[in-house]
């Protein structure tokens, strides 16, 4: 999304008090299209999962790759038609931003991963405690004998193949 970024060093409304940026560090405040509301999917997205942006300059040069920053989103303090961000000294140096700019960035929202691991997690602790009847519960219609183990055949095979993926990544799931 294209938009204009306010840079500043103090942040002050009613609703979240004053904050001051410190060490170099500037807030952002990026003026939303729509208005975010948590009755909305995208803006209950956007309001529950979402904990950085990612932004670059739009006033590139042609054929000069963009430089990506990462910035935090300011919990607590986002409101209705604004998401205040939070600027590291990094990244406000090599942009050279200062207090009081407007400058066009180009962001994007990135979807935190900890809801989808912790699914994930949940979905492996079914299956390693035997507990899959209570997802996948074997009605009389389903054809099976009565007094037979349960058998879920195609469900088995897709959770040995995940929970073995998930055994060869594990490291990597755990470091993300």
């Amino acid at each position: 999304m294209q938009c204009p970024l306010i840079v500043s060093s103090v942040l002050n409304d009613e609703s979240f008090g004053m904050k001051i940026a410190q060490g170099g560090s500037l807030f952002g405040a990026i003026t939303l299209q729509e208005v975010l509301n948590d009755d909305t999917d995208s803006g209950h997205l956007l309001l529950s999962s979402c904990s950085t942006v990612l932004l670059t300059l739009n006033d590139l040069a042609a054929g000069e790759r963009p430089k990506v920053y990462e910035a935090d989103i300011l919990s607590g303090i986002k409101q209705k038609d604004v998401v205040y961000i939070s600027l590291n000294e990094t990244s406000v140096k090599e942009l050279g931003l200062s207090n009081g700019e407007t400058v066009d960035v180009e962001i994007q929202f990135q979807l935190s991963r900890s809801n989808f691991v912790q699914m994930h997690e949940a979905v492996d602790a079914v299956w390693s405690s035997n507990n899959l009847p209570l997802l996948f519960p074997v009605s009389p219609a389903s054809g099976q004998p009565a007094g037979r183990p349960l058998r879920y055949s195609k469900v088995d095979s897709v959770m040995r193949h995940h929970c073995s993926c998930r055994r060869r990544t594990k490291s990597t799931v755990d470091l993300i």
